[in-house]
């Protein structure tokens, strides 16, 4: 019966650390969506759960770990999922996704309690030398270094993303002028101090931004206030905010003042204070590290 025990256990795990693994940047949105963690934590910490989450389940099988650091491991792990669970807004749009993706939330729910169940029930703990136990501690070994290559070839992360890079400029050129009429066309109050992201309908890497900075503005309101540019029409850009969660105010502007300012690479983000220019950030630039720091986050 007890093997039976260990298997369901190890099977739940294995479920939840490989759908981690399909889903793992809409999970990593939820995570900062909800405020468990921030930008520059949250792709390490999924990463790190994943592969305990595959330590356990094949340690279960293997019968490699110690019953008090299984029950310990366990109840760690879910008390994440409890947090996952009930720690998220109603209104989120990534927020709304469960821990198991597998499963819907009353199968997922039923596994955690499984779970905890699993972790304090009593356990009989066979008699091992050092040497068995040094076997385990290698065999565990193993298992993360072979889980965790894969798994960071998969799904890298980049250093680039944690970063601080230059942003400043200390000689502003830009002509804003036409952008700040064009907020106040919109209606747009623009503070002293705005943060215009000049985004692209068609381009991934703008999509993405977008969608980071809905995940970022749900997770909490910042004092910087943002605008986003677009060049395209009103159609293009008005599924494209609804799309990807990005609502924020925004303006259109021709074509060529779109490339006057943003240049040929997008996306494009300025920080700009009086009117001049503070600071300017590609789509590379304004990594985890500026997102924490706009919303606010750290």
């Amino acid at each position: 019966m007890n093997v039976l025990f260990n298997i369901l256990a190890a099977l739940i795990l294995l479920a939840s650390s490989i759908t981690k693994i399909i889903f793992i940047e809409p999970i990593v949105f939820s995570l900062v969506e909800s405020s468990i963690f921030n930008w520059k934590i949250a792709p390490v910490a999924i990463s790190a759960i994943i592969i305990l989450e595959f330590i356990i389940a094949i340690s279960l099988l293997l019968k490699s770990i110690h019953s008090k650091l299984l029950s310990l491991s366990i109840l760690l792990l879910s008390g994440f999922y409890l947090i996952d669970f009930f720690g998220k807004p109603i209104d989120g749009l990534y927020a709304n996704e469960f821990t198991f993706f597998l499963f819907n939330k009353w199968i997922t729910l039923a596994g955690i309690f499984y779970l905890i169940i699993f972790a304090i029930s009593p356990k009989k703990e066979s008699k091992k030398n050092s040497f068995s136990r040094l076997k385990n501690m290698i065999i565990n070994s193993c298992l993360a270094v072979i889980i965790g290559i894969p798994l960071f070839i998969i799904n890298p992360i980049y250093i680039d993303d944690f970063q601080k890079h230059k942003s400043s400029i200390e000689n502003p050129t830009l002509n804003w002028e036409n952008i700040y009429k064009e907020c106040s066309d919109s209606g747009i109050a623009v503070r002293p101090e705005v943060f215009f992201a000049f985004l692209s309908t068609s381009c991934y890497y703008c999509n993405l931004a977008a969608i980071k900075l809905g995940v970022s503005k749900r997770a909490r309101l910042n004092s910087t206030q943002i605008i986003l540019v677009f060049p395209g029409n009103k159609i293009d850009t008005e599924a494209f905010i609804e799309k990807n969660g990005c609502n924020f105010p925004y303006i259109r502007i021709s074509k060529n003042d779109f490339r006057k300012i943003a240049g040929n690479e997008f996306p494009a983000f300025f920080k700009v204070k009086d009117k001049r220019e503070t600071n300017y950030f590609t789509g590379r630039t304004f990594n985890y590290r500026e997102l924490d720091k706009l919303f606010q986050l750290d």
